[in-house]
């Protein structure tokens, strides 16, 4: 029965991990508060500090939004590489090379801010009531868009440094649970000028980097673990749950850009913040 009941708990988790992701609602926070809702209700669950759970969840996803921009992924490395090998091509491939040297740029605000701090980051995890207050912040950051986010027109080849750099320190904001990472930099894009699609996907694409990054780190830990072993199965479900329910919620998210209604996500994470402050 322990068994049973672990592999439903950590398929719960992988299936929050999963829809929160993509959505911007925050996955590291929800993580953070239902982790703490059923440490109450007395289940066995990952702990906050569990970083085997933390490493599986998040390349389930990761896989799964590869999956997603698997031919986008394919074109960029072979533009990249062919701008450098290839100066006879470079007028062609100039769009793709620029994008990823914009994506590395980027990249480089949260890479920095993880480093410097992850004390206070990981220190976050265990404060649902801070995350109550970040999913607040977010809150407001999905009613901008709602209101001032889709006058945008520019698109990814008329993207710029700024552009970038904003993105980027949005990016770096998230690292803290209950700031959604996609809902932060749709905001920077969407705000900056990019119209919906432009933003959404560079954003999908500076995750990659980013949580790639953070799974090579914790690498170390995964592989030394003692709860592999004897979680194997729960930690399965979860990685497997939490791939597929990505994908799905990736399409969703998509979906309702196109019909722009972000709004419902801004009340929400409102309802959601007030209760964590409140009540956990």
């Amino acid at each position: 029965m322990s068994l049973i009941k672990d592999i439903i708990v950590y398929a719960i988790l992988g299936a929050i991990q999963g829809f929160s992701e993509p959505i911007p609602i925050s996955s590291s926070g929800h993580l953070v508060l239902f982790q703490s809702i059923f440490e109450k209700l007395g289940l066995m669950v990952p702990q906050m500090n569990d970083v085997t759970f933390e490493v599986i969840v998040n390349t389930g996803s990761l896989i799964a939004i590869m999956f997603y921009y698997r031919q986008d992924i394919i074109r960029l490395i072979k533009s990249f590489f062919g701008y450098i090998a290839k100066p006879q091509e470079r007028d062609e491939l100039l769009p793709d090379f620029r994008f990823c040297m914009l994506l590395i740029v980027a990249t480089i605000p949260a890479a920095i801010g993880g480093v410097l701090f992850n004390d206070y980051i990981e220190h976050a995890f265990s404060n649902p009531k801070l995350v109550g207050c970040c999913l607040l912040l977010t809150s407001c950051f999905l009613m901008l868009i709602h209101k001032f986010g889709y006058k945008g027109k520019r698109t990814t080849k008329n993207m710029n440094l700024w552009d970038a750099l904003r993105m980027g320190f949005f990016q770096l904001l998230a690292l803290l649970p209950g700031v959604s990472r996609s809902g932060s930099t749709l905001t920077g894009g969407m705000l900056g000028g990019l119209d919906q699609k432009a933003a959404r996907d560079f954003s999908f694409f500076m995750f990659m980097p980013v949580s790639f990054g953070a799974i090579i780190l914790k690498l170390k830990h995964f592989l030394t673990s003692s709860t592999v072993a004897a979680l194997w199965l729960p930690y399965l479900i979860s990685f497997i749950v939490s791939g597929i329910v990505t994908y799905l919620a990736l399409n969703l998210l998509f979906s309702i850009l196109n019909k722009r209604k972000l709004n419902y996500f801004s009340y929400y994470c409102f309802i959601v913040g007030i209760i964590a402050i409140l009540f956990l």
